[in-house]
């Protein structure tokens, strides 16, 4: 949101919007779990749970030594139902929906 202040035609953040935002920030960084991923590691998060950033990374110099990051869309039937408002985005909130990417068949 503050990147987007620098463009031209969006709305001016009020002082309170401004102020409501560093607090988001300061509460996001006491809460903060970090975690460091090692080669070889795998880590799954539910975009509807866990609120999430990464942080800036560079490549090795060295070949074949670049980072692989792969997004996984998975829609298990037990999934919780998502709040009031969704329906937007998603269509149904509804518990063990589908949810995102490409649709496949079940395994026969």
């Amino acid at each position: 949101m503050e990147a987007a202040q620098k463009l031209p035609g969006v709305p001016r953040l009020s002082s309170a919007q401004e102020e409501a935002l560093d607090l988001h920030a300061l509460v996001c960084e006491e809460l903060a779990f970090t975690m460091e991923l090692q080669p070889g590691d795998l880590q799954l998060l539910n975009n509807h749970v866990v609120y999430h950033s990464r942080t800036a990374y560079e490549d090795d110099d060295g070949p074949d030594r670049d980072r692989l990051l792969l997004r996984l869309w998975l829609a298990p039937p037990n999934s919780r139902a998502l709040p009031p408002g969704f329906e937007v985005l998603w269509g149904t909130t509804a518990p063990g929906a589908p949810r995102g990417g490409i649709a496949q068949p079940a395994p026969a």
